[in-house]
């Protein structure tokens, strides 16, 4: 069989784009087990209060690699998706370069907002390249690929960042990007078309409201226990729900907003988004909080960390190929709802883990729990990708990771300022000074501290077992129907 003129090259370049959202998607997760040495790095010590300092370094890169993703394909149809994304991996490697300079864990957060910038622009340029480069019958399956790449680098990244750090220190994670991103960019210089500049309407006011309402409510919901409630978290949470309502008012009378919310209208496309939210609750909260079980329990490395959550990743793929056989069978709902039913029963386990918790036991609810992901993944996404036009595959599909995106932001912010105030309240000091002996009264301190490290992780692991069981909800509600094509040309060389 003969291909069509392009056909390799199309699908080669579109190999390398994937392999570049899979590096910045990577990035987020990477550092999760990498927390506690970085922590021991910069503070000396592990304290509950540093890792509320250091989850920034994870809050920071979602919020940039969110909020720049829905302006930046009108960006690019204005100034080139290929130098557009040539651009952005450069602001990518750059931003990785400060992080691996940063002499401090503040630092370190606000250069890892850089780096997300880059990574999060990577996302809808590349849709646009799809959407100029393939035809309607192909771009289907090449979006597809593009979500996957993105869902595979969050669930590689935290062993891989354990692999990395053990030989060559936590760092590396961040310099080995220089040679990968310059590598990308040549690769897309010379394989991916140069593609027409189009004179395209940018909707920055929408975007940076936006922007604004995520900003605010997840550095609000940060600081609630630093700062305190009604002195920050409060206000902040108000002016991120003006700041909504703003954008919302903003882009009903924009003719190309930054998101087009009549694509809300269609329940299923709603359904999965808010599925997809709260399920980046649940899963941002495993990533993280079960390297830390670990380490606070055990006093486990890195590279143990990450083998722990391995055991949770390595069913991802697993439970998404699974579930790709039985949608057609199941519908997409009742795989959906399948996947958050086995999510929500390994997290529930996993929050009943004693200090003493056998590997056996971890093993098989952490490997539940990764198979309940997978097994929704593919049914959210092949309902977002059903429930709008082709012409809004692109937008439909960036909209369904930023929705993941903000559950995984807004989650995180708002466990952590809740863990810090349970452990503090669980944490009973109460007839100390009577103990003999400074080493006596040290021990026993370790011990009260792992007791009330326990309470806050089971707590956390309740709530990602919750936000799963709630979540079958809006997985029972999509439908699934044909969607009315608008006539609408797409240029493509294939």
């Amino acid at each position: 069989m003969t291909l069509p003129r392009g056909f390799l090259a199309a699908w080669i370049s579109l190999a390398v784009i994937c392999f570049a959202i899979f590096l910045a998607a990577l990035n987020q997760t990477a550092v999760s087990t990498l927390l506690p040495a970085i922590i021991q790095d910069y503070e000396g010590a592990f304290s509950p209060t540093a890792v509320e300092r250091a989850g920034w370094i994870i809050t920071a890169y979602l919020i940039g690699y969110t909020v720049v993703m829905p302006v930046m394909g009108r960006v690019a149809d204005l100034l080139g998706h290929r130098f557009l994304f040539n651009i952005s991996i450069a602001i990518f490697i750059a931003g990785s370069v400060l992080c691996a300079v940063s002499p401090g864990l503040r630092v370190l957060a606000f250069f890892r907002a850089i780096q997300a910038v880059g990574g999060g622009a990577i996302v809808p340029i590349a849709m646009g390249i799809v959407g100029a480069t393939f035809t309607r019958r192909h771009q289907a399956m090449a979006i597809g690929l593009l979500v996957a790449a993105s869902e595979a680098g969050g669930v590689i990244g935290p062993p891989f960042g354990a692999y990395i750090a053990e030989p060559f220190g936590w760092r590396w994670i961040f310099w080995i990007n220089v040679p990968l991103g310059i590598g990308v960019m040549i690769l897309v210089w010379r394989l991916v078309a140069r593609g027409t500049r189009r004179q395209v309407s940018i909707d920055y006011r929408g975007a940076v409201l936006l922007a604004m309402a995520l900003t605010f409510v997840t550095v609000g919901l940060s600081g609630q226990r630093a700062v305190g409630w009604y002195e920050f978290t409060l206000p902040l949470i108000l002016a991120g729900a003006v700041s909504l309502v703003m954008f919302i008012s903003t882009e009903r009378g924009q003719k190309h907003p930054t998101v087009r919310l009549g694509m809300f209208r269609n329940v299923s496309f709603s359904a999965a988004n808010f599925a997809n939210m709260l399920e980046g609750v649940a899963m941002i909260t495993a990533l993280v909080q079960v390297p830390f079980f670990a380490y606070a329990t055990r006093g486990a490395t890195p590279i143990e960390g990450g083998l722990l959550v391995i055991r949770m990743t390595v069913m991802i793929p697993a439970g998404a190929i699974a579930a790709g056989f039985l949608i057609n069978r199941l519908s997409h709902r009742y795989t959906a709802a399948t996947g958050f039913v086995m999510a929500a029963v390994g997290l529930f386990l996993i929050s009943r883990w004693p200090q003493d918790v056998s590997t056996a036991v971890q093993t098989r609810d952490l490997l539940i729990t990764g198979f309940g992901f997978g097994f929704n993944s593919p049914a959210l996404a092949a309902a977002v990708i059903g429930s709008v036009t082709r012409a809004r595959l692109a937008a439909g599909s960036a909209i369904h990771i930023v929705a993941k995106m903000a559950g995984e932001m807004i989650g995180l912010a708002a466990l952590s300022g809740w863990g810090i105030y349970t452990f503090e309240s669980q944490l009973d000091l109460r007839g100390l000074p009577f103990l003999e002996g400074r080493q006596r009264l040290e021990e026993v301190i370790a011990e009260r501290s792992i007791e009330a490290i326990l309470v806050v992780l089971n707590r956390f692991f309740l709530v990602a077992a919750l936000m799963c069981a709630l979540a079958i909800i809006p997985a029972l509600m999509i439908r699934i129907r044909e969607v009315d094509e608008p006539d609408e040309t797409i240029n493509s060389s294939v």
